[in-house]
C-alpha cells in the first residue's frame, strides 16, 4: 500500500484498534482517523468526569499519544500526556494521567471537548485525526442475563457478574462527534476493533447515527476479532458470537470482512493469560461456515504478535495482541 499513501483509513475503538493502523501503515499517517469511545468511567478518567462533567478523556488521550509525531512536536509533550502521578506522592490523584487533566483544562479554555482534542493534536504533532465518537457526556448501561440493570463502563466490565444481555447509552439523545459523517463517507477502509467488545467497540456503535453511516458508506468494513475473551465482558463467547454481536450493533448490517486469528501461541503464553481468566479463542470450521453464510468474508490466518516477552503491566488486563504487520498484510489483500 506504500503506493497508495493517500488511502483513507479509519479505526473504530480505542488504542488497540488505532495502533494497528498507526504501526501497520506509517506511510498513511496523514490520512488516518481514529474514532474513539468517550464513555469510560474507571481509573483517573472517572475522577476527571466527576470533577469536570466531561465525556471520558482517557481513550482519546491514549490514541492521541499513540498518534503523536515526535518530528512535529517535542518528545517531552508526549511524555507529559502519558505521565501518571505517583500514588504515594499524590493521594488525591491516584494514577492520574496528566494528559486527562490537560484535556480538561483545554476544554475549559477552548469552550468544548472537541476543540480541546484539536488543540492537543497540534501540541502532539498528530498527522491524522482523533475524533471522539460523541462529546455528549453520557454513560453505558447494561441489562444482565439475570435482569439487573447496571450503570457505568467500570461496572459493565466488572469481572464476576452475570453475562450481559443488552447494552445501551444512558443518554439516548447523544450526538455523533464533529467530523465523523465526512470521515465515514470518505473512507476507503474502516477497521472495527480489536479491543474490549462492549466498552470500546460497541460503545462507539451505540451512538445514534453511526451504524446507519457505516451501512451507507462505500468503504470496506473489516471487523478484527479479538484473540481472547475479556473477563467481565466476553467470558464464554466464541468467535461466531463476537461476530454476531458486532453485526447486531451495526443495525443487523454485517461487516464486509472479519479478521480471525487461527494461530495458537506457545503453551507458556496461553497459560500466562489463563491465570487472569483470559481464554484463547480459535475458530471452528462450523463457525467459519456460518460467518460465510451471513454474507461476511472471513480472513482466517495467523494474526498474533511475535516475540512475546511476558504480560505487560497495565492498569487494565493485558491480552494476546495482534501483529500490526500481519494485519497490514490481511488488509492489503482486501484492498
Amino acid at each position: 500500500m506504500s503506493k497508495h499513501k493517500g488511502i483513507k483509513l479509519v479505526s473504530i475503538g480505542s488504542v488497540s484498534a488505532a495502533s494497528l493502523l498507526i504501526k501497520g501503515f506509517p506511510e498513511c499517517k496523514g490520512s488516518l482517523t481514529a474514532i474513539v469511545p468517550t464513555t469510560d468511567t474507571g481509573s483517573s478518567t472517572g475522577i476527571i468526569r466527576k470533577i469536570f462533567s466531561l465525556p471520558a478523556p482517557g481513550d482519546v488521550r491514549a490514541v492521541l499519544t499513540a498518534m503523536a509525531d515526535e518530528k512535529g512536536s517535542p518528545a517531552i509533550v508526549k511524555k507529559l500526556f502519558d505521565y501518571r502521578f505517583n500514588k504515594k506522592q499524590f493521594k488525591a490523584l491516584p494514577k492520574m494521567a496528566l494528559g486527562n487533566l490537560i484535556l480538561a483544562a483545554l476544554a475549559d479554555i477552548e469552550g468544548s471537548f472537541a476543540k480541546a482534542v484539536k488543540v492537543s493534536e497540534k501540541l502532539l504533532g498528530v498527522k491524522g485525526r482523533v475524533l471522539p465518537v460523541t462529546t455528549t457526556n453520557t454513560n453505558l448501561k447494561a441489562v444482565l442475563k439475570n435482569g439487573k440493570v447496571i450503570r457505568g463502563e467500570k461496572e459493565v466490565r466488572r469481572p464476576g457478574k452475570p453475562l450481559i444481555e443488552k447494552i445501551f447509552l444512558e443518554e439516548s439523545s447523544a450526538t455523533l462527534g464533529e467530523g465523523i459523517l465526512r470521515t465515514i463517507m470518505g473512507a476507503d477502509m474502516i477497521l472495527i476493533g480489536p479491543g474490549c467488545l462492549y466498552t470500546s467497540i460497541i460503545a462507539c456503535l451505540l451512538v445514534p447515527g453511526l451504524s446507519a453511516l457505516l451501512d451507507k458508506t462505500k468503504a470496506k468494513k473489516i471487523y478484527c476479532c479479538n484473540t481472547t475473551t475479556t473477563p467481565g465482558q466476553t467470558d464464554d463467547l466464541t468467535i461466531l458470537e463476537h461476530v454476531n454481536l458486532i453485526t447486531q450493533y451495526l443495525g443487523n448490517h454485517p461487516p464486509d470482512y472479519v479478521l480471525v486469528n487461527n494461530k495458537k501461541p506457545r503453551p507458556a503464553v496461553v497459560k500466562a493469560y489463563q491465570r487472569d481468566n483470559i481464554r484463547l479463542i480459535l475458530p471452528t470450521p462450523q463457525e467459519i461456515k456460518k460467518i460465510k453464510a451471513a454474507g461476511i468474508i472471513p480472513m482466517v490466518t495467523d494474526l498474533i504478535e511475535e516475540d512475546w516477552t511476558g504480560k505487560r503491566k497495565l492498569h487494565k488486563l493485558d491480552t494476546i495482541r495482534h501483529s500490526p504487520q500481519k494485519v497490514r498484510k490481511a488488509l492489503q489483500e482486501i484492498y
